[in-house]
């Protein structure tokens, strides 16, 4: 008895099961049906010569009440496409045979490689993903703008060079400019940097930007969704014994760390002169100096997850018309104060060992018509004490004509350190956007010293700030 309800009751599930197959397999023929799509077209930013793009996704819907079966999905160019398809899992350029249940959807990633036999100027690269159902030809525009580059790859410069402008410099693992060479980078320069790339200065480096044609170094993302996202490449290192370094109208943004200068061994000689530059949204610091000699105008720091600006080990810096800012996603978040002097380092000579204080003199931190000014309650940080007692070398630091966000206790009518020196909010104008223009009623207007602003009388715009006689404090001149 148990047997035979067994048997039949096996029949009965495989007749369900035969059933449920063959109306699975009745895919409609109708030409009526169509397939939608998320997008009629998928856009790609500019992308450089060999260097493949981020991957970007399509979906493909089956909106009809009937199960269908795509013929083809392949792409118009063919094998010779730049692009490259992905269709749930099987490649192109040609994939045959899709199944698709009535309110299902799939996948098509897309990828391109764009070939280095370019011009200078971008190109279109056009072409377009193909549907065959049902006899129906539907598809979907593919648009990337290619950019040849020079490529550098682990490169060193061993005499002294002058970049071309024509097209975009690629920077790969590190470009290094030995100790007896000079880099010229000219006016409308544009470097990018893959993942964790440096430009590694020995020798000596003069970036020679313009009001109207800046030299930008950033990332090699250009998908928007990069164009705030910090850490992506290492940033410009001007490495210990490097001299007479100068950069003018520089945009250098989206690093581990924007700028870092080292030690000067040539007695009097500057290691950096830095002027009309902005440095920005860098993941660690966007200006760290390690006891070098720097002199800065007019130039904008911004956005850090530790300190914007990080003076240390001592050193001898002097900043004119500078806007240092923090605003650092939240401020909860940030590790350190938008301004950071120091005068020592710390080391073991053995791992486990006593720790060691090395001091270095703090011979000069000057700030003048400037302001230093965040998201946190005190932008200044002062490190010159180890274990709550100071260290033995010079700390001088002064800030005269300045917004500066300290708290309360910091007494600014102390004349050593602070000579007309505010509080108040400067009033940027749109932080969330990176402008630290100032906006009308800014406490910064008019309050600047006329004396200092002679010296450097054009703001990071190319603005004369001497026009109406009265400069305004940071590196943006407010035209009313």
């Amino acid at each position: 008895m148990f047997k035979k309800v067994l048997n039949r009751f096996l029949v009965i599930i495989l007749s369900l099961l035969a059933l449920w197959s063959c109306e699975n397999d009745n895919f409609s023929s109708s030409p009526s049906i169509k397939l939608t799509f998320s997008t009629d077209t998928v856009l790609f930013d500019t992308v450089f010569t060999t260097i493949g793009s981020s991957t970007r996704y399509l979906k493909v819907y089956n909106r009809s009440k009937s199960d269908v079966r795509i013929s083809s999905v392949s792409l118009a160019g063919g094998s010779t496409s730049a692009y490259r398809i992905n269709v749930d899992g099987r490649p192109g350029p040609l994939v045959n045979d899709i199944p698709l249940r009535s309110g299902d959807s799939l996948f098509v990633m897309v990828e391109v490689t764009v070939n280095p036999t370019l011009g200078d100027a971008p190109l279109l690269i056009p072409d377009s993903i193909v549907f065959v159902t049902n006899t129906n030809v539907q598809d979907v525009k593919l648009v990337a703008w290619g950019q040849d580059v020079y490529m550098h790859n682990g490169v060193t410069i061993e005499t002294d060079s002058v970049f071309p402008v024509n097209k975009p410099h690629l920077i790969y693992d590190y470009l290094f400019v030995d100790k007896n060479a000079t880099l010229t980078i000219p006016a409308g320069s544009r470097l990018h940097f893959h993942n964790n790339a440096q430009l590694v200065v020995a020798g000596t480096l003069k970036v020679e930007g313009s009001a109207s044609l800046p030299v930008t170094m950033q990332g090699d993302r250009l998908e928007k969704f990069y164009s705030d996202k910090g850490g992506q490449w290492g940033g410009v290192w001007l490495s210990a014994g490097s001299r007479n370094n100068s950069i003018a109208w520089a945009d250098i943004r989206n690093a581990i760390i924007g700028l870092m200068v080292d030690t000067c061994f040539t007695p009097g000689v500057p290691t950096l002169v830095l002027s009309h530059s902005k440095i920005g949204n860098s993941s660690y610091v966007n200006l760290l100096a390690r006891g070098a000699k720097l002199e800065v105008d007019n130039c904008l720091f911004y956005n850090a997850a530790y300190s914007s600006v990080a003076l240390t080990l001592g050193g001898t810096y002097r900043f004119y018309h500078t806007t240092i800012s923090n605003y650092w996603g939240d401020y909860m978040f940030r590790k350190g104060p938008a301004l950071l002097l120091n005068n020592y380092y710390t080391y073991q000579l053995v791992p486990g060992g006593p720790v060691q204080v090395e001091p270095r003199d703090l011979n000069e931190a000057s700030f003048f018509n400037s302001i230093i000014y965040g998201s946190i309650s005190n932008e200044l940080g002062l490190d010159y004490k180890y274990n709550g007692q100071p260290v033995n070398a010079n700390f001088n630091y002064s800030f005269s004509d300045c917004i500066l966000r300290v708290p309360s206790t910091y007494n600014l009518n102390d004349p050593e350190h602070f000579t007309r020196v505010i509080r108040e909010d400067p009033r940027f104008k749109d932080v969330a956007k990176w402008n630290f223009e100032l906006d009308t009623l800014s406490p910064a207007k008019d309050i600047g010293d006329i004396t200092i602003a002679t010296g450097f009388p054009v703001d990071l715009k190319g603005v004369n700030r001497l026009a109406d006689g009265k400069p305004d404090l940071g590196a943006f001149e407010r035209v009313e």
